[in-house]
């Protein structure tokens, strides 16, 4: 999807004014101009949209969004497929959470020989890093960064680097991992020898080989960060499908066929249709020479 760079500067301005509102007595107004002003009235007669918020939970929606008559229909697309990451519940218990996944038509992420650049187009790759300008973190295992050296940064839109969380219950070579605040997750106590600036180690263990994913969520809530954006790897994915721990998914369905590689998504083996994961929702949309399909868990 195609963003104009004003709709674009529109959305970050929300994220930005959304830090410091009060969503029990304010809403989010919407200018002509493409301003955004708080405002303890609702009423819509004034401007282009108002944002609505819902925190006691009586409706299904956190927010709403009330539009005018002359409101742009891209715009509302694009309000569609980007706010849920902005306007996110702050008293919720775990953070809002996301996984955005880049296959083929037959479900793979990489070949056998973990050759995976790039499944996903262009538009997609940009996409991917407006959703990392959106939200607070984003989150990785330790194998993807070890493999694929990840910058996760927004290198390919305007906007602020989010927070880094790497998964890893072994040491990682960290010489190249990019600047900013970056937290360390593992069930193991590791030692690093040098340790850049920034750079947090958490232990976290339930007496098991594997890190509770809601721990870590829980940790990453006391940090302030409210939104995360899980890229990979396919285990760390698993991890967070089976603790049903995840609020939106994202597959990019690429318009190509590998026959062998690694599965995107691997799970428990099931038997019967009743034990498949149902996607709830599912809105689609078109991503290049590509389809996207957006849904919830």
């Amino acid at each position: 999807m195609k963003v104009k760079p004003a709709y674009w500067d529109l959305l970050l301005n929300i994220k930005e004014t959304y830090q410091s509102i009060d969503v029990s007595t304010e809403t989010l107004c919407i200018t002509y101009e493409y301003n955004i002003i708080k405002s303890t009235d609702s009423s819509l007669s004034e401007y282009l949209a108002v944002i609505c918020f819902y925190p006691d939970k009586e409706k299904e929606a956190f927010f709403e969004v009330l539009y005018s008559k002359t409101f742009p229909k891209q715009l509302k697309n694009v309000f569609n497929l980007y706010l849920d990451y902005i306007l996110v519940n702050k008293h919720s218990k775990i953070p809002f959470t996301c996984v955005h996944v880049a296959q083929t038509i037959d479900g793979k992420i990489a070949t056998m020989s973990r050759k995976s650049k790039w499944i996903g187009n262009q538009e997609n790759l940009i996409h991917n890093h407006r959703i990392r300008a959106l939200v607070d973190a984003i989150l990785i295992g330790g194998n993807t960064f070890r493999i694929d050296s990840p910058k996760l940064d927004v290198r390919h839109v305007k906007g602020k680097n989010p927070i880094k969380a790497i998964i890893a219950n072994s040491p990682l070579e960290l010489e190249d991992l990019t600047p900013g605040k970056t937290y360390l997750f593992s069930c193991k106590n590791l030692s690093y020898n040098h340790m850049p600036p920034n750079v947090e180690v958490v232990n976290i263990s339930d007496g098991t080989e594997c890190i509770p994913i809601r721990s870590l969520l829980e940790v990453l809530k006391q940090n302030d960060v409210h939104s995360v954006l899980v890229e990979g790897g396919a285990l760390t994915i698993r991890r967070f499908i089976e603790d049903k721990m995840l609020s939106r998914i994202e597959f990019h369905i690429a318009p190509m066929l590998f026959g062998s590689g690694k599965n995107g998504i691997e799970l428990q083996e099931i038997q019967d249709l009743n034990e498949a994961i149902c996607l709830n929702n599912p809105k689609y949309y078109n991503i290049g020479n590509a389809i996207m399909i957006v849904t919830n868990l």
